[in-house]
């Protein structure tokens, strides 16, 4: 079985990748059944991701957890734009 790989940048209204990065850190400590590793890098206002699970709706139910849900709230309006999908596959 393969598992689900996405990898993602962000780029952050000024100033505010630190705050990002805080939220980002806060999330990778909540219990997301199917995640197999979770890690962000930061430069500036930039942050990467880099995620992996065992499948594409484990990602997805991630998504309907209510802590991932608050802190995703409050980091969306410090986004500058959308978030882009550099990638989103499954591993080899």
């Amino acid at each position: 079985m393969s598992n689900w790989v996405g990898v993602f940048k962000m780029k952050l209204t000024e100033g505010n990748g630190p705050k990002v990065a805080d939220l980002l850190r806060q999330v990778a400590d909540i219990d997301m059944p199917g995640n197999i590793k979770y890690n962000m890098a930061i430069d500036g206002d930039t942050i990467c991701g880099y995620e992996e699970w065992e499948s594409s709706e484990a990602h997805k139910a991630s998504m309907r957890i209510p802590e991932v849900q608050a802190l995703v709230s409050q980091a969306f309006p410090l986004i500058d734009g959308k978030p882009e999908m550099l990638f989103e596959g499954t591993n080899i």
